[in-house]
């Protein structure tokens, strides 16, 4: 061996080992300050052991505190919260430093294009989101005049509920379409007909549903989108499909626009889109791309997501047929069977609302947020949050946490009530998420929830469904 050869060996590996060294601690330097949480394994990360992912957060949070942080595959960085102190600090008190949406290809983000009012941040996100609100308290929402279009689509649900003959019915088909009609005619001002057409989109929109209530699917991180397209697909071929429809019929709106006689979301976006080339030269963020993205987030959540969710409830409620008997009883005493259900009985029924709280909480579909981020680096509760993290909060642990709610694994409305009967306020559930990126259609959500179960209780009794599809409601004598 040459001394050349003899010397290039041990150069070699001190070199190796140099470099192993200032890897080990650059690693070390960017982790000691993160947030506390479970080692995973190299490339998946965490990502194999979550499955039931608000009982597996809930469970770490045992463990390393209510901050608690993990790598999921392709060494993404997630950030749990867990705990309403926690949540309420980041969610509410500083609001304008979390609500961002993560970067990179994360499976939603990629098949959204990063567009609509549920996807988008910063100045885009907060004019389209003060836009909607304002335009929604145009057409009524929270209003007598929203209360008259939604009853005519109970009217019709009680009846195809009625020719069901106390049947097994697919109650997730019949709101979901009750649903469709009073969010369509918001947006579009018009109405679909419940064809192959509309049960598509509904199974499409339900795919999507299942994404976003498995959190798990969401926290996918890979460096490269042909991976996400391998995982993303079916999602990605649904939702393109509910794209392409809710295209077709904004497309159709804009043909027929009549800027003097404006009577739909599309047709104020279409005025407000006049009113800025007018005044300035320039339509801003208010684009034709812009537009459908947001119409076909809005008429999903409208839809399906408001579905789902109070089929959810209603699912729960089947199990407690003593608390169906109270309501029915609150109701014969306050409302009567002559009418339907106002949303000014709703003080008056303090029982059915504290119910629905409890539903809210004991019922609730979507247990763990969807993602946010921060768009500087900064610190929640002592611990480095590194700019543009994936944040995610866990509503579980606020809504069975037994300091907050005692005895939780117990369906009890009573929680909400003092000893006269009357409601009190507490703090939670939170059903509709909290925070500037809390539900855009909570307004419209709660009253619908209200008017259908009421009004369904008022003519129904539901024995136990064990699923969506076979629900059985049997008219009250």
């Amino acid at each position: 061996m040459s001394l050349d050869q003899y010397l290039s060996t041990p150069l070699l590996v001190s070199a190796l080992v140099l470099v192993l060294t200032w890897l080990i601690f650059d690693w070390w330097n960017q982790n000691r300050k993160l947030p506390p949480g479970p080692w995973g394994w190299p490339i998946v990360g965490y990502y194999p052991y979550l499955t039931t992912t608000h009982l597996d957060f809930t469970k770490l949070s045992k463990k390393y505190g209510n901050v608690l942080s993990f790598r999921t595959i392709g060494g993404r960085l997630i950030i749990v919260l867990n705990g309403i102190k926690t949540i309420k600090e980041v969610l509410v008190n500083r609001a304008d430093e979390f609500d961002g949406r993560p970067h990179g290809n994360t499976i939603v983000a990629w098949m959204g294009k990063g567009l609509g009012i549920t996807q988008e941040e910063g100045q885009p996100w907060s004019e389209h989101r003060k836009f909607f609100l304002q335009t929604a308290k145009n057409l009524g929402f929270g209003k007598l005049e929203m209360e008259e279009r939604i009853h005519d689509e109970i009217r019709a649900l009680l009846d195809k509920i009625r020719k069901s003959n106390s049947k097994p019915m697919d109650l997730h088909l019949a709101v979901a379409y009750t649903f469709n009609c009073i969010i369509s005619r918001v947006l579009f001002n018009r109405k679909f007909d419940i064809d192959r057409t509309f049960s598509r989109n509904l199974k499409n929109m339900s795919y999507m549903v299942e994404i976003f209530t498995g959190v798990r699917h969401m926290l996918v991180g890979f460096p490269f989108t042909s991976a996400i397209a391998l995982f993303g697909r079916s999602y990605k071929k649904g939702r393109d499909a509910l794209q392409k429809f809710t295209d077709d019929v904004v497309d159709d709106k804009v043909k027929k626009f009549d800027p003097n006689h404006p009577d739909s979301y599309v047709d104020e976006y279409l005025r407000q889109r006049n009113e800025l080339l007018k005044k300035n030269n320039n339509i801003g963020s208010f684009t034709d791309e812009r537009l459908k993205a947001n119409a076909m987030t809005l008429f999903f959540e409208g839809t399906e997501s408001s579905s789902s969710t109070i089929v959810s409830l209603l699912q729960e409620l089947t199990k407690h047929p003593d608390v169906q008997k109270k309501i029915q009883q609150e109701l014969d005493s306050v409302v009567g069977r002559e009418r339907l259900p106002s949303w000014l009985d709703k003080p008056n029924l303090p029982y059915l609302d504290a119910t629905l709280q409890e539903l809210y909480r004991f019922g609730s579909l979507f247990l763990v947020t969807t993602m946010y981020s921060n768009f500087k680096e900064t610190t929640i509760e002592g611990y480095k949050i590194p700019k543009r993290s994936v944040i995610v909060s866990n509503l579980y642990s606020i809504h069975f946490d037994p300091k907050l709610f005692p005895d939780p694994e117990k369906f009890d409305p009573k929680r909400f009530l003092n000893d006269e009967g009357k409601r009190i306020k507490q703090e939670g559930p939170f059903l509709f998420g909290l925070g500037k990126r809390s539900c855009i259609g909570e307004s419209l959500a709660q009253m619908e929830i209200f008017l259908v179960i009421s009004s369904l209780l008022q003519s129904f009794t539901m024995p136990h469904a064990k699923d969506t599809h076979s629900f059985t409601l049997i008219p009250r004598e």
